[in-house]
């Protein structure tokens, strides 16, 4: 199928060639990290790193040096992936553009049942997490379990213009 689909976008009719062929195959090969869906193997805990905008900064450099900037509120989820195994979210640290930590979000450990999600809401008018703020979310599962999604849902609805986009979570630690 992806063959036939290279085959296609390069406009050869490559499958009645053999250099061709040979050639696709060449491409296919070398290119299989990208072309595969990234399934990640199963794990019993990360650390994932979120980026958070809660704040953006835009438009020109004033005579002051600073520029515009625009709150935002920011949902970050965590979406357990895993059909069979519930996860447990330990901590949820936050930390601003220094990476001072701001607060652990997270009182006490939360268990997230299999597709389950855990939300955690930055509020529009919270301003010291800055344009480099982040979330530090460590969880574990008793057993090896799909890795989790987790993202970050940053929007501001306002008439005139809205803003939404999402920054996704990457693994910085095993346990």
């Amino acid at each position: 199928m992806i063959l036939t689909r290279l085959c296609l976008t390069l406009r050869h009719r490559c499958w009645r060639s053999s250099s061709g062929l040979a050639t696709a195959l060449a491409i296919v090969a070398s290119n299989a990290p990208v072309l595969a869906e990234g399934i990640e193997p199963p794990t019993r805990g990360q650390t994932v790193y979120v980026p958070i905008y809660s704040e953006l900064r835009h438009g020109n450099v004033a005579a002051t040096g600073r520029t515009d900037v625009t709150l935002l509120s920011v949902l970050v989820s965590v979406r357990n992936t895993d059909p069979l195994n519930p996860i447990r979210v330990v901590s949820a640290n936050y930390y601003n553009t220094e990476g001072v930590l701001l607060r652990n979000s997270l009182p006490a450990p939360r268990v997230i049942p299999p597709f389950g999600t855990f939300e955690l809401f930055v509020e529009q008018r919270e301003n010291q997490g800055g344009s480099g703020a982040n979330y530090a979310i460590k969880w574990d599962a008793t057993a090896p379990v799909s890795q989790p999604t987790i993202e970050a849902l940053h929007s501001r609805f306002q008439a005139g213009y809205s803003v939404a986009f999402i920054s996704r979570g990457r693994a910085i630690s095993e346990p």
